[in-house]
């Protein structure tokens, strides 16, 4: 039988429960959903949203997509109000990193690069961990292929923290094909993890 999905990837609270909503009660019973979500307490929220509806969602997480996975039940088109499972905390609570040029700060570039490299490495010892990093402009370099930074990010990312790079300076640049690792991604994107951000961290 064909699974459905809902790709709620980079969609705030409750945009998310309320699409997982509108899906199900589209489904037979019996019949399967997927829904990818890029936060967290979104995910939280939209799993816990399943269980008090007698659906047993199964959760896993791949470089910071969050998947749940449900089969759907007796009839559900008597749920409750899908947004009153927002939580008020939809915030990050870890910082938005942004990188926005090839190095860290004003004067030598070459100390700026070392600089910059340095810093990505002590990301994930910092403590709260980044929630998301951006990166736009020159900044999309860090994520190129054989850039001394590509470990650290990927090691980021496997640890949950969301990586976005600029599609239109990837484009800009003519970086396409060299991008190592993140998402490839645009605008929006990028302004919805900054606009949910309890912090901005500017490099």
């Amino acid at each position: 039988m064909k699974d459905h999905t809902v790709d709620a990837r980079g969609l705030p609270c409750p945009q998310p429960l309320i699409l997982t909503k509108q899906a199900l009660t589209s489904l037979r019973e019996g019949q399967r959903l997927r829904i990818l979500i890029d936060n967290k307490i979104s995910c939280d929220n939209v799993s816990r949203f399943l269980r008090d509806h007698g659906m047993s969602p199964v959760q896993s997480c791949e470089e910071g997509v969050y998947t749940l996975e449900v089969e759907k039940g007796d009839d559900v088109s008597e749920m409750g109000d899908a947004a009153a499972y927002c939580t008020p905390t939809e915030v990050t609570t870890g910082p938005v990193v942004v990188i926005n040029h090839h190095g860290m700060g004003s004067g030598s570039e070459d100390l700026g690069k070392i600089l910059l490299q340095a810093c990505v490495n002590t990301l994930k010892d910092i403590s709260p961990r980044p929630a998301a990093i951006v990166c736009y402009n020159a900044g999309v370099f860090v994520a190129e292929e054989d850039s001394p930074t590509i470990p650290a990010l990927q090691e980021l990312v496997k640890q949950g923290v969301t990586l976005l790079v600029c599609g239109t300076c990837v484009d800009y640049f003519e970086l396409k094909n060299r991008i190592a690792v993140g998402t490839i991604s645009n605008m929006y994107d990028i302004l919805q993890q900054l606009s949910t951000a309890g912090r901005i961290i500017t490099l």
